[in-house]
């Protein structure tokens, strides 16, 4: 990596320990689901409202503290409005949330899963060693919205409280994924200094 690439890219990279506090949440609300699977179907909706507006203040500070190199931050920051107003959304208004869990989930993890595959494009891109498991992971995420979207009604509660912890957990993998490859290029190019 060169010096003006560094110059660059030094303050979106020095952060990649936010995309890592993103992930261990995720995971961690993805098991909270899987463990309690008998919660109701209002716990779900809660649950997600919740963790999509976190997520969306975590990506959006991580947006608005950088001059991202990696990814367009334009885009990052409209992803991360959307997350907290669906958050806020999902948090207050728990009728809409309930009928209309299956359809707004499968939205946001179609936007987050191709907000994270463009993340990892621009790192392959770039250069940076294993990207090719952000996109892998960020493929799958859109699989499974994918799925949640054609079939909302016949997706059943059990299966969407199964799929909402999975997806989590995939997320979040993803996410830790993302961190790990940021951090190996932020210490790549402390070394050029």
């Amino acid at each position: 990596m060169s010096r003006s690439i560094y110059d660059r890219c030094e303050q979106p990279v020095g952060r990649w320990w936010l995309a890592l506090l993103v992930g261990i949440f995720a995971i961690a609300v993805g098991f909270i689901v899987l463990i309690n699977p008998a919660e109701s179907y209002f716990a779900v909706a809660l649950w997600l409202g919740v963790s999509v507006f976190v997520s969306g203040l975590l990506t959006l500070l991580l947006a608005l503290s950088t001059d991202n190199y990696f990814v367009h931050r334009g885009w990052i920051i409209f992803v991360s409005v959307l997350d907290i107003i669906i958050g806020i959304l999902l948090m207050f208004n728990i009728l809409l949330s309930e009928t209309m869990l299956p359809l707004i989930f499968g939205l946001w993890l179609l936007y987050r899963g191709i907000s994270t595959m463009m993340q990892g494009l621009d790192l392959k891109q770039y250069g940076v060693r294993d990207a090719g498991w952000v996109i892998f992971g960020s493929a799958i995420v859109i699989a499974i919205s994918l799925a949640v979207l054609w079939l909302p009604t016949t997706v059943g509660v059990g299966a969407v409280v199964v799929t909402v912890a999975v997806a989590f957990i995939i997320f979040g993998v993803t996410q830790i994924s993302l961190s790990a490859r940021l951090c190996g290029v932020h210490r790549r190019a402390r070394e050029l200094m």
